[in-house]
């Protein structure tokens, strides 16, 4: 008990030196607590940029293979016979065809990206629960 660093004998206590030791316990456990929420969004934090610097490098070389698959298949369809300009015409339409439909198709779970600490959230509910529960039984 947090009291016995004050006066070890909770009988013989004064009432301001209870609460005084009811406050410095509360204020030690809400410390705790945010260091936890602290460290919990640093690492969300440390995810969301490692995830960012994942997908910029994926959309550079997706961007890059896009550009070349164009131009092969522009090349075939002249090479087949076609004008430049349809060729060019029907293989931006197809990128752009293919663009929405995978954009339609990401999902949109972004759950572990929000910087929210629900972890120390949750235990922060609980730790308040119990402290409810025995200042009623109290």
């Amino acid at each position: 008990m947090a009291t016995s660093r004050h006066d070890p004998d909770v009988q013989k206590a004064t009432t301001p030196a209870l609460f005084a030791a009811v406050l410095d316990d509360a204020r030690e456990l809400a410390i705790g607590h945010l260091e936890r929420m602290q460290r919990e969004t640093k690492g969300e934090l440390g995810n969301l940029k490692r995830a960012i610097a994942r997908i910029a490098m994926g959309v550079g070389i997706v961007i890059v293979g896009a550009i070349l698959t164009g131009h092969a298949l522009a090349a075939v369809m002249i090479a087949l016979g076609l004008a430049p300009w349809a060729a060019y015409v029907i293989t931006a339409a197809l990128a752009v065809v293919g663009g929405v439909f995978l954009l339609k198709q990401w999902p949109e779970d972004s759950t572990d990206m929000d910087l929210v600490p629900e972890e120390s959230l949750a235990a922060l509910k609980r730790d308040l629960q119990r402290v409810k529960e025995a200042a009623q039984s109290a």
